[in-house]
């Protein structure tokens, strides 16, 4: 009897420890699931809070990218447009440059040609002389365009000159003599018929003249005639 006591007293401690292990287990247990879902809750916090910072840096990105492509649709226009006035603004000031390099060297090979040529200037000069004898009424206005290619001779001397010559024409047509740098000298060979007052009467009198002309180029390459002289042929 005594020994089932025991046994009963045994089993009975064995029970009370078997429970409480349980029951410990079962605290433990239930430590352990709280741990669990607190450090769940808080990585689920970590998620929720890393993928809100990365929505919102999604986002941004997708503001820049919308915003960007909006300031580069505008841009694009706006260079294009620029660009297409830019371009045209190019073509017509290198029209404009072409076409004044166009005059320039048109104007060059001109005033070489001059200048390259001082008998031009004694031609034109000639011109001029015959246009104001033989044009009835433009004596005075051809005498003055005479003039400004040798300036040095006072247009009222030329008037002089040549007021009462019927008839001037070039029996050899001017030719140059030297040429140097700016200097030059040209010859040439004129009839002159005039109309001159003897014993009271007007007798036509005729010279066949040999005229040197000396003449300097200005700096625009133009020639003009700095004074000549006259041999009697």
């Amino acid at each position: 009897m005594t020994n089932y006591i025991k046994y009963i007293a045994i089993l009975s401690i064995m029970l009370f420890v078997m429970g409480c292990t349980k029951d410990r287990e079962e605290t433990n247990k239930t430590s352990f699931q709280i741990l669990a879902d607190k450090e769940k809750e808080l990585n689920d916090r970590e998620a929720r809070v890393k993928l809100k910072e990365i929505e919102l840096e999604e986002r941004e990105k997708k503001l820049g990218i919308v915003e960007q492509p909006s300031d580069n649709n505008t841009a694009p226009l706006d260079t294009t447009s620029t660009s297409v006035t830019q371009n045209h603004k190019d073509s017509v000031k290198n029209v404009e440059k072409t076409s004044k390099q166009e005059k320039k060297k048109e104007i060059q090979k001109e005033i070489t040609k001059k200048f390259e040529n001082p008998t031009s200037t004694v031609k034109d000069y000639y011109e001029y002389i015959q246009r104001g004898i033989n044009e009835s009424g433009n004596f005075d206005s051809n005498m003055k365009k005479a003039q400004k290619y040798f300036p040095s001779r006072p247009v009222d001397k030329l008037k002089s000159g040549y007021r009462n010559t019927k008839q001037f024409t070039i029996v050899e047509e001017p030719k140059v003599l030297s040429q140097k740098d700016d200097k030059a000298s040209v010859v040439a060979k004129v009839k002159q018929t005039q109309i001159v007052k003897k014993d009271g009467k007007d007798v036509e009198v005729s010279k066949t003249l040999t005229v040197t002309y000396n003449l300097t180029a200005k700096k625009n390459g133009e020639w003009v005639i700095t004074g000549n002289s006259v041999k009697e042929d």
